[in-house]
């Protein structure tokens, strides 16, 4: 069963959690709690920003489409911040293609109500403003990933994320999808998975990843997930 909304707190949200009761109090009466489905549009590239999106216990991707329709990852969200910052201090269309990666619930408020509010919400104005140039390191560290680190490394670090960003350990993904996301074949996915599932790492069937070894893991991986966690880190340090 979903939970009744008056069960559900904003300190699930990091940022949320993070703001003066007067700020909580201003957002909490224009809050709404959605539940976000697993592979749900939220946005194409130039559609109106329409809401803010406060994870609880989802992952939203930020991605880039390239007019042959392939997409791939250049950031995510999760509990410890919001979709789409830029629509507060930017153009009011979206410039990036936005799914979501993890189904769950997550709070969202209106474009339109937050920006006018904005004179009442100087914590929150900071803190929104902040997370965007997470996401935007966060966007250049995954260039430099692409171009300098192997699919094993990427996988690995792709997968942490995602586990640092929910607390989850089980994943909806298939093959097809991990490829894509990183810009890769699926053939090679399906080796780095076969090679990751022989050392009991993961396990995963159709459908399914599952994290077993979240150390070794971590090991394994390239140090752009350490410089990705350094970022959230300094963020939620500072709010």
């Amino acid at each position: 069963m979903y939970p009744h909304p008056m069960t559900v707190k904003l300190e699930l949200n990091q940022l949320l959690a993070s703001l003066p009761i007067a700020e909580k109090q201003e957002l909490e009466q224009h809050m709404e709690l959605v539940k976000l489905r697993t592979r749900q549009v939220l946005n194409y590239i130039g559609t109106p920003l329409r809401y803010l999106y406060f994870p609880l216990q989802s992952a939203i991707s930020v991605m880039d489409m390239q007019p042959s329709g392939r997409v791939i990852e250049v950031a995510v969200v999760g509990r410890e911040g919001c979709y789409c910052p830029s629509g507060l201090v930017g153009p009011a269309t979206s410039p990036t293609h936005t799914i979501v990666q993890i189904g769950g619930a997550a709070w969202r408020v209106s474009m339109t109500t937050v920006v006018a509010a904005l004179s009442r919400l100087p914590v929150f104005t900071q803190a929104v403003h902040r997370f965007n140039a997470v996401l935007f390191r966060h966007a250049v560290i995954s260039v430099g990933c692409s171009q300098w680190h192997s699919v094993e490394q990427r996988l690995t670090r792709w997968l942490l994320a995602h586990h640092q960003r929910t607390g989850d350990t089980i994943f909806p993904f298939t093959h097809d999808f991990l490829a894509d996301q990183l810009g890769s074949q699926r053939t090679t996915v399906t080796e780095v998975l076969s090679a990751f599932q022989r050392r009991s790492l993961v396990s995963y069937s159709y459908g399914k990843v599952e994290l077993i070894d979240i150390k070794k893991l971590q090991a394994l991986s390239c140090e752009c997930f350490g410089l990705a966690t350094q970022a959230i880190e300094d963020y939620l340090r500072n709010l």
